[in-house]
Order: structure tokens, then C-alpha cells, then sequence
């Protein structure tokens, strides 16, 4: 990867924490909140213990507790999503042992958290260093009950934006959840064009077909 960095990035409702040689533009600025911190702990333990079961005793079972915690999660006040996003989830067709399946990462989370292997990842996972040469376009949906973002990210996200430093751009996506790109797809697309289109310079004038679509040179 740091031989072949990419030339842009965009990120939907998820955003990790800065590079750690980057300089705040707060101190007093927080990564995240304690009930982010809480609420998170609670899903996402939810979620790796399901995979589990599904593992290590049957998919049944993955399924059945992927149900009665969530249920928990939800009576305690510690669901991350709200309606919005329970409806987008209730409208599809979706089959429930293919959700227990998705909670793959969160075990493999946990268990690198046991196996401290989540410490060296931790030096990897962040943002580039270098925001001028890989601009960053981050949309979020607000209508949640916690953000998934680094708030200490966000912060110098909107630092390089309104300063004029580089093309990076924070876009609050009203009337949408955690599924930005299902709930605002016209949106998501008008600022992922306009993103694209800003780095013509370094990568080449953007044409459009005869359906509309950008095309690089």
C-alpha cells in the first residue's frame, strides 16, 4: 500500500482515528465519547459472540443468539441505529443466517484484541499522513444514535477543507442512517462526482458518456 497509494479516497459513515504523527487541531478534542464507547462494546460483542456459536456449534445457534442479544442490546438503550435504518433492514429480503455470516469481523476484532495482535494494527489503520497528496471525501449519516466516526479525524478533515489545504470533504447526509448509500444514493453520487471531478489535475480530465457517466483519460 505505501508503494501504491491511491490517488483519492471516500468513506461512507465509517471513520478511523488520524494518523498518530498528524497534529490535532484540538487537544481537547476527543476520539470518541464514552457512550460511543459503550454502545460500541455492546453491538459489537453481540455480533462476535453470534459468529461464535455459528463457529463452534451450529448456524442455529449463531442465529438464535445473534437474536436474543440484539433484542438485549435494543431493551437496554444501546443500539447504535435507529428507525430509519431498521426499516431499510426490515424492507429487504435478506436471508438471517446470511447477517449471522456478516458478523465476521467483529469476531476476528475481539480475538485480536485477546491476542494483542490489535496493537500493531492499530499503528496501521488510520488515515494517510500525507491529506494533500490522498484527499479524503467522508459522508455521514446523522440520524443514529452514535457516529461511527473518529471525531479527532472529522475535526482535521474539516480543518483541510476549510482552510483550503487540500480537497478532502465532510458531508453530513441529512435524512440518513448508517446505510448513507441506500437511504441519499443521489447524494452519495452528486459528491462522489464533484470529488472525482476536483482531481482532474492528477488524473486526468473527466469525460462523460452518452448515459451520464464519468469516464478519466
Amino acid at each position: 500500500f505505501t508503494q501504491h497509494k491511491p490517488d483519492r479516497i471516500v468513506l461512507l459513515d465509517v471513520l478511523v482515528g488520524p494518523h498518530r504523527k498528524f497534529n490535532a487541531p484540538s487537544q481537547h478534542q476527543v476520539s470518541y465519547y464514552k457512550r460511543e464507547l459503550l454502545v460500541c462494546v455492546a453491538y459489537r460483542s453481540a455480533l462476535a459472540s453470534s459468529f461464535a456459536m455459528l463457529c463452534f456449534i451450529s448456524e442455529s445457534m449463531g442465529l438464535i443468539t445473534l437474536g436474543i442479544l440484539c433484542s438485549l442490546v435494543k431493551v437496554l438503550g444501546l443500539s447504535p441505529i435507529r428507525r430509519i435504518d431498521d426499516q431499510l433492514i426490515a424492507g429487504r429480503e435478506i436471508n438471517p443466517y446470511h447477517l449471522v455470516y456478516m458478523c465476521y469481523p467483529y469476531y476476528y476484532l475481539f480475538r485480536a484484541i485477546i491476542t494483542r495482535r490489535s496493537l500493531s494494527l492499530a499503528h496501521h489503520v488510520s488515515l494517510p499522513l500525507d491529506l494533500l497528496e490522498t484527499p479524503i471525501l467522508y459522508m455521514y449519516g446523522p440520524d443514529k444514535n452514535v457516529m461511527f466516526h473518529d471525531h479527532q479525524s472529522v475535526a482535521i478533515l474539516e480543518r483541510e477543507e476549510r482552510e483550503g489545504r487540500s480537497d478532502c470533504r465532510v458531508v453530513k447526509v441529512e435524512g440518513a442512517g448508517h446505510w448513507v448509500y441506500c437511504q441519499r444514493p443521489d447524494v452519495c453520487e452528486r459528491e462522489i462526482r464533484k470529488f472525482m471531478k476536483s482531481g482532474n489535475n492528477a488524473m486526468g480530465d473527466a469525460i462523460e458518456d452518452e448515459n451520464g457517466n464519468s469516464k478519466f483519460k
